[in-house]
């Protein structure tokens, strides 16, 4: 199956604010955080075209994105998640949490971060 990361990122990123509406915070946190690995994939793949797939999730992601990107020449995205508060926090395995594990604060936090991945890997004007 070819990953579209790109169009993944994009339905995470409105799946995730209309939860948000809602004030579903454990499945639009959950969701958010998604989008944001889409991104930073979509990102480094667009960017370095001799790599076919990369995988992983936070917080090893970021770890793997750093690794395959130049801090020089891809500055917006490796500045974003060179961050300490990068999505802290943020686990796959958030799934299995009891609901309210996830704030609003928490969810905003993650939501300004993804969107900012989201403009950098030009998935948002």
């Amino acid at each position: 199956m070819e990953e579209k990361f790109a169009a993944a990122a994009v339905r995470h990123y409105g799946d995730a604010e209309a939860l948000a509406v809602s004030e579903r915070f454990d499945g639009a946190g959950h969701l958010i955080g998604f989008s944001a690995e889409c991104a930073i994939k979509h990102g480094v793949l667009s960017l370095r075209t001799d790599i076919d797939s990369i995988r992983g999730h936070f917080p090893d992601l970021i770890d793997i994105a750093k690794r395959h990107l130049n801090q020089r020449l891809h500055y917006g995205i490796y500045t974003i998640i060179k961050s300490p508060v990068f999505m802290q926090g943020w686990k796959v395995e958030s799934r299995y949490s009891d609901n309210g594990s996830i704030t609003k604060q928490q969810f905003e936090l993650w939501r300004g971060q993804a969107r900012s991945l989201m403009y950098a890997t030009r998935l948002k004007k």
